[in-house]
């Protein structure tokens, strides 16, 4: 059984990129939007919406890799990943559409039950699609820059699936023509259409992906005691260069929760931007992810991966600080300025393609782990890499989100807020702690990474070992003795019985 060659077809790839459509629609969403909708529209305090928040993302680090390991070791007609795609469907859509439309007059102890019930509901069904889904890459790409350009395209869609989320609130559904971020019924018809939209973008991955069950590894015959998840867990998190993402992971997480809370409070109160045009800050988005998915490839091809990696995530740092930076420092003119908003869409496009370029491949240096730990191991946890880098992401964002709350708490932010009436010298107090508080949380990140050790060379020796003791193990079966590989090659590694994948 040998590393499978063939190349994806252009279908293929775009089926499994567009399944990342609905998790972005859906972490955009909650990210930009469900802080002010509980805080300035139901009426709970920041801080108990940022402790749910926070709640919902750690009761992830309970299923997340369960979902991982589970699929993983699933034997079925249609393969390890694909039952628990097609089985997120349908429960995704509907909880996204729950979440958005708490009953009226309930108690803050029943909205704050609501709240927690429904994030919990939305982060499982998207995670049951979402682990399984991504856990699909290194198989069907092992090849060292094939992944990168594969995963490349799965970010595109993640990012449309987050201007997606802006445009269907700020120039659809919650746009200041209809009544604005405050508007109650806008949010009850926000969740229907995001809802509609993430069950059918999971379908269409499901589908269009579906094809390829045959040529993807299948799960061991074989019983899968305790002790074995000990081992396999153990052998995961103790690998050096897993660590190093997963620190990094840990830091950039908690980052992205406070920058996230606090995103639209800033726009909507501190440049006090109106909603047409927060929603053209969507437009750099978009062409940055157009630029990111081809440029973070060819980067990657060229200089390498951690070379890009940690270029680009330290121009990000530096350029989007810089707005609320310079305001503080008073070097950025007042809102009044005739350019601030040009200012801003150049500095979101910036921002967002360096981000994006260090997303990418730093998604596909935690793939290269997968062959790395299976040359270690003999085992392929792609799911259990992917669900611990997930939740890992998630929990810390959780804890950022919390951060965020408890902030506008610490300022006395007011409930009911109408951008334009609120004291410039509150926003600056909250802009102080922000800008100081992300640079450190990303520089530590940035540190992290440095450890990453898995370059083309050492990955393709990974693929060298992998396919040799594949051929050892086949060897065994068919002719009822070994067939000894060669020793430069193996360096000593267990037989392997599954690393078939295609590109």
């Amino acid at each position: 059984m040998t590393v499978d060659s063939r190349r994806l077809g252009r279908t293929t790839r775009w089926a499994f990129g567009i399944g990342a459509l609905s998790s972005g629609l859906a972490g955009q969403a909650i990210t930009v939007l469900a802080l002010i909708f509980y805080n300035q529209v139901v009426g709970m305090s920041a801080a108990a919406v940022g402790l749910a928040l926070m709640i919902s993302l750690v009761f992830d680090a309970f299923w997340d890799p369960a979902i991982g390991l589970w699929s993983d070791r699933t034997r079925s007609r249609i393969g390890r990943r694909h039952p628990f795609m097609y089985a997120s469907i349908i429960p995704a859509g509907l909880a996204f559409w729950t979440l958005w439309s708490p009953p009226a007059g309930m108690t803050d102890g029943a909205n704050f039950a609501w709240l927690l019930a429904s994030l919990m509901a939305v982060r499982f069904f998207i995670s049951l699609s979402e682990i399984p889904s991504t856990s699909l890459a290194p198989e069907m790409a092992p090849d060292y820059d094939a992944r990168t350009s594969l995963i490349a395209g799965r970010y595109f869609w993640g990012v449309i699936g987050g201007v997606l989320a802006s445009m269907l609130a700020f120039q659809g559904f919650l746009s200041d023509r209809v009544g604005g971020v405050t508007h109650m019924a806008g949010y009850v018809k926000y969740g229907l259409a995001g809802g509609a939209i993430i069950a059918i973008t999971v379908l269409i991955s499901s589908l269009g992906t579906h094809r390829e069950i045959p040529h993807l590894t299948q799960a061991p015959d074989q019983p899968f005691s305790g002790r074995d998840l000990l081992r396999e867990v153990v052998s995961a998190f103790t690998n050096r260069n897993f660590a190093a993402i997963m620190i990094a992971a840990l830091f950039s997480g908690m980052n992205a929760g406070i920058s996230g809370g606090l995103n639209v409070y800033f726009n909507l109160y501190f440049f006090e931007l109106s909603t047409d045009q927060i929603s053209l800050l969507v437009g750099p988005v978009l062409l940055a992810s157009l630029v990111g998915v081809f440029v973070a490839p060819v980067c990657s091809r060229r200089w390498g991966k951690k070379p890009v990696v940690m270029v680009s995530f330290a121009l990000a740092i530096f350029t989007s600080t810089m707005p609320i930076g310079l305001r503080l420092l008073g070097i950025l003119p007042g809102n009044d300025w005739p350019w601030l908003l040009t200012f801003l869409v150049v500095e979101t496009f910036f921002a967002t393609t360096l981000i994006l370029i260090g997303l990418v491949v730093s998604t596909s240096m935690l793939a290269d782990v997968v062959e790395d730990n299976a040359a270690r191991t003999s085992t392929r946890s792609e799911g259990l890499f992917f669900a611990a880098n997930s939740v890992l992401s998630k929990a810390v964002t959780g804890l950022g989100t919390l951060v965020s709350g408890l902030m506008l708490t610490w300022i006395d932010f007011p409930v009911h807020a109408r951008p334009g009436a609120i004291d410039p010298a509150l926003m600056h107090q909250l802009g102080y702690v922000y800008v100081p508080v992300g640079v450190t949380l990303s520089l530590i990140s940035l540190y992290a990474l440095s450890f990453f050790n898995i370059d083309r060379a050492a990955h393709e020796a990974n693929l060298s070992k992998l396919e040799a003791a594949a051929l050892a193990e086949i060897g065994t079966i068919e002719s009822g003795a070994p067939v000894p590989p060669p020793a430069a090659t193996l360096a000593g590694t267990p037989g392997l019985a599954r690393p078939k994948a295609s590109t």
